[in-house]
Order: C-alpha cells, then structure tokens, then sequence
C-alpha cells in the first residue's frame, strides 16, 4: 500500500472516530457543558468552568487535579474562545430560549507529577452548530456535525472544514492563531443564527449573562475571548483519535 493511500484510509478512520466520539453522546452535549443543569444544586451549576487563563494553570496542583476529574471521568482543558448565550428551541411551540454554554476551540491537558504539561490536538466544538441547527428538542441527543446538513446549511458546513484543515495544517499551535480562529467560528454563528451578541471578558460573567437571558426569556449570544481553563467530561474514544491522528502525520 502506498505511503499516500495509507495516510488517505488513516485519515478517513480519524474522521470515522470522531464520528462515534461526538455522536455517541457519552460524554454529554459539549454545546452545553460548561452548565450544568437544574438537576444539580445552584452552587455546582458553574464548577465546570474557571476565570484562570493557560499562563496561570501554575496556580493549581494540575496533576492532582487531573487525577482527582479523572475519578469522575472528567479532564482538564484549555479552550480558546468561549461561547455562552440563548437560541430558539425549534420544537417549542413558543421558541422558549435554550441555554448555550460551550468551549469553541478546546484541548486536553495532560500532567507530569511535577507539574508540566503537554497539550493535545486542538479541537473544534461541532456540538454548538448541530444545537443551533437542529430541530431535535431532546436536549442530550445531539450528534457530529454535519450529518444531516440542507443545502441552506452549505456555507457553515464548508466554514467548518475549512477551519479545521487549518487547525491541523498548523505547526506550531500558537495561541494567538487558535484564539483568532475561534472569534471567526463565533462571527460565523453570528451570521447564522442572526442575533444579538455581545463579548464578556471572563467566562464565569459569560455563563451567568446567559442564564440571565434564559430568565428573561430573550435570545442573545456572548462571546469571552481568550484562552481559558475548564474541566469536563472526556469524550470515550478520543485518545483512538488522537493515535489515528499522529500515525497519519508521521506517513510523508
């Protein structure tokens, strides 16, 4: 089998995993899972998500962290780009506002024990696009996006791809490139879904001025720009992904 045939079928099984990785749905709706819902008390709604940036990860213990997530099937992240705010529920007779809560651009952190780190592949929040497009009112049965796309959806769909080949063509995954990149995927949504936006610069206040427009019944989005930490469920799979991935880059 040729180099470039075998690089193309590692490739297509990357993209297959991750598939089963975000349509499975075992590790919860990523377009809402920086907020926990009402089935939990109101002071564990927000303990997902931190106001700490990557350059301040020092100030916690992360390998004690990520041992102690790791028991509860959760990890530690790093997201550029925080998208919160309230969208339509398609199949609400009245359009009552559901709550979005997500990371835009998110990587794993994985701790030595004496504190270093080393930051897995970037990846984009497909779960955001399939909430704000889909007319499943089932709020945990979301799928990878684009599955079932329209041709209406055409424009989102090759924005989407276009901005992924980009994340993995990038050498050096310097922040400031990944941040710019999460702020076009926030404007992209913006002409989407046509709403209102605004941007908050902590993500805590952004999660909360979401839930506040939930309240209020109105339809908004938020945007928190910026590198930011957060802990949550690891989507099963992933690291068969991530394997795929580096096989695939060592074929030239």
């Amino acid at each position: 089998m040729s180099d470039l045939l075998s690089k193309n079928y590692l490739l297509y099984l990357r993209d297959m995993s991750k598939k089963v990785i975000y349509g499975s749905g075992a590790a919860g709706n990523y377009s809402q899972v920086l907020y926990r819902s009402s089935r939990v008390k109101k002071d564990k709604r927000f303990q997902r998500i931190t106001n700490l940036k990557l350059a301040d990860i020092n100030k916690i213990d992360g390998y004690k962290v990520s041992l102690n997530q790791e028991k509860i099937g959760n990890g530690i992240f790093c997201t550029s780009g925080i998208m919160c705010g309230t969208f339509p529920n398609k199949k609400n007779s009245n359009f009552a506002p559901r709550i979005l809560a997500a990371p835009i651009i998110y990587n794993q952190l994985f701790f030595e024990e004496d504190g270093s780190y080393d930051l897995s592949d970037w990846t984009i929040n497909y779960d955001i696009i399939t909430a704000l497009i889909s007319s499943d009112s089932e709020e945990e049965n979301y799928s990878y996006f684009p599955t079932d796309l329209n041709e209406e959806n055409l424009d989102i769909n090759e924005f989407i791809e276009k901005l992924e080949n980009n994340i993995f063509e990038l050498k050096e995954k310097k922040l400031s490139l990944i941040n710019n990149y999460s702020l076009e995927f926030f404007n992209q949504v913006k002409i989407l879904t046509d709403l209102d936006s605004d941007f908050i610069d902590l993500p805590i206040d952004c999660i909360k001025a979401a839930v506040e427009k939930k309240e209020e019944k109105l339809f908004k989005l938020f945007f928190c720009p910026g590198d930011w930490i957060f802990y949550g469920p690891v989507p099963p799979g992933l690291s068969t992904f991530r394997a795929l991935n580096d096989l695939s880059e060592e074929i030239e």
